[in-house]
């Protein structure tokens, strides 16, 4: 990922700051995340730790290759968001502010936690209204991944002075390719869940 010279320092202020802003709209929440090395790498960091750890307990019960394949693919779908984003900048002459947009994106993934503590509240309410139960939680589940595509999009937007246009189907693509990366070892191995979630150690 080439491009930093040029790059442009931005004051570092507050992530828990910033993440409000976005989620309210505000575009002007990236200057809160810094546009250094050191701020994007402690971004990735945690979302690298978490496939680490799973990997290394599911390992522990005896089928380390598969936990190394899926180590793997998380790690590549990790990486996947700082390398399309750099490849938009590039293209639209953005690279001076690409790192903070990976890095924004990067701690984006954060505000799944209240999103999902709403949409549990969100789908308690439709129940109780006699909604069935399985719609409620998926309803809350969709509306919560579209609010959070709606806030990458924003970051898009911001940190590379993309249009809607542009941000929309960037950030779908961007998020199926991910997805697709990070699934892919349990569509070759269709038991691998089973295994995952009744393991049996040998």
């Amino acid at each position: 990922m080439s491009g930093n010279r040029k790059r442009v320092r931005l004051p570092e202020g507050n992530i828990v700051r910033g993440l409000f802003r976005l989620a309210r709209g505000d575009g002007g929440g990236i200057r809160e995340f810094g546009n250094t090395t050191e701020a994007f790498s402690a971004s990735i960091a945690p979302l690298l730790a978490f496939p680490l750890v799973s990997a290394v307990l599911f390992g522990l019960t005896g089928h380390w290759l598969l936990a190394v394949v899926m180590l793997l693919s998380r790690v590549c779908g990790v990486l996947l968001q700082p390398v399309m984003t750099e490849l938009v900048a590039r293209y639209r002459a953005s690279r001076a502010t690409w790192l903070v947009t990976s890095t924004a994106l990067n701690w984006s993934i954060w505000l799944l936690i209240p999103l999902t503590l709403i949409g549990g509240i969100v789908s308690t309410g439709l129940v109780s209204l006699g909604i069935d139960g399985r719609y409620a939680v998926i309803g809350s589940l969709c509306g919560s991944f579209l609010y959070l595509l709606w806030v990458q999009c924003l970051i898009m937007r911001a940190g590379l002075r993309l249009t809607w246009l542009f941000a929309v189907p960037i950030v779908i693509g961007m998020n199926i390719l991910i997805a697709t990366v990070c699934l892919e070892p349990f569509l070759v191995h269709p038991s691998l869940m089973a295994l995952i979630v009744h393991p049996a150690v040998n």
